[in-house]
């Protein structure tokens, strides 16, 4: 019985051993692969090792730096595109556009793409007037070194690309303030209802589409500020809280009923101060502090400080000299806004102070 036992617990044992050897595969090992250096059957030329991609750089090749990959002259953002702008370029930078940039920026450049609406940071207005105002090369810089909240785009897209990009950009802010004008002498001027038609596409397919913030900006009146008349239209590209100049002919009446009052003896009553409009601010913050300092004043440290309790911080002389007069060597540097009136300045300064 002894016997049988320890026969059955060897044989247990090869068992063991024979299942092992059989899991013991080797196909890692024996996996058919190129070594650097040897022969080949695999390719006609009977070598294992590849040429290079054609553009291949290596790390530690140095790129001669060029307007095209720096958009930089002298020091200083060029506006000027590197090579011709065809219909092929404009049509790589739409595609490109609508693949890398339409997310954030929307298809129309307004900022509010889809995954900013699902609470990503703001993303800039490229309607705006500052970014209407900047040069190509600005662009240029944005997509390849990243700014804020939004990454470099260095890797995914080849340096003729972002101009191209660029490029269309230029072409989509101006096409969201066209003017018939603009049409060359000769080109049919089509109505959208038309091409809407042609396409294919509902009639209010475009009413849930906003163009640019500083649109928006200018049709919101002011509660202290009288509606502009057929007189005295507000400027175009001002907020609407500035307060639009009276016709002639209303100051001379306004004179002499002063004048006669004054004659009578009576005691002009000063008008009561008016309370800086919060909401106002608001609206000014959302159209030109937000894609930085974020809508919720948090901004982006060490980048974009926040702004929560920086009026008591820093006071409001500094506040209003910074909003007019920017941070021009800060990095990145912070744009003026010397279009801003002393009643704007007022109604931002008590956005930032509300809670």
């Amino acid at each position: 019985m002894k016997v049988f036992v320890k026969r059955l617990q060897w044989w247990s044992v090869w068992g063991l051993i024979v299942a092992g050897a059989i899991g013991c595969r080797q196909d890692m090992h024996d996996q058919p692969k190129m070594i650097p250096q040897r022969g080949t059957a695999f390719f006609s030329d009977r070598r294992s090792a590849r040429q290079q991609v054609p553009g291949t750089v290596s790390r530690s090749q140095q790129v001669e730096p060029t307007y095209l990959t720096t958009g930089m002259i002298e020091g200083a953002e060029g506006n000027a595109m590197p090579f011709p702008v065809t219909r092929t370029v404009m049509a790589r930078g739409q595609e490109q556009f609508n693949v890398y940039c339409s997310p954030c920026h929307s298809r129309v450049g307004n900022g509010k793409g889809a995954i900013v609406q699902r609470g990503y940071f703001q993303a800039g207005n490229l309607q705006s007037s500052r970014l209407k105002d900047a040069p190509l090369g600005h662009f240029f810089n944005v997509m390849t070194h990243g700014y804020g909240a939004m990454p470099n785009y260095s890797v995914e897209i080849r340096p003729a690309d972002r101009w191209a990009i660029a490029a269309y950009i230029r072409a989509l802010q101006l096409s969201q303030n066209a003017q018939e004008t603009d049409v060359p002498a000769g080109h049919p001027i089509h109505e959208m209802g038309d091409l809407l038609a042609r396409a294919d596409l509902p009639a209010n397919f475009l009413e849930n589409w906003e163009t640019s913030v500083d649109s928006a900006v200018r049709t919101v009146p002011s509660p202290r500020a009288p509606a502009p008349s057929a007189h005295a239209a507000a400027a175009p590209g001002k907020p609407s809280g500035s307060t639009a100049a009276k016709p002639p002919a209303e100051k001379e009446k306004e004179n002499n009923s002063s004048a006669a009052a004054q004659s009578e003896g009576q005691e002009n009553t000063p008008p009561a101060a008016s309370k800086a409009d919060a909401d106002h601010g608001k609206t000014l913050y959302e159209a030109n502090c937000s894609p930085c300092h974020q809508s919720t004043r948090l901004g982006m440290p060490p980048v974009f400080p926040s702004l929560i309790g920086i009026v008591e911080k820093d006071g409001e002389p500094r506040i209003r000299k910074v909003v007019k007069e920017g941070i021009p060597d800060a990095t990145p540097p912070m744009p003026p806004h010397g279009e801003f009136t002393d009643t704007d300045l007022d109604d931002l300064i008590a956005f930032l102070k509300s809670k």
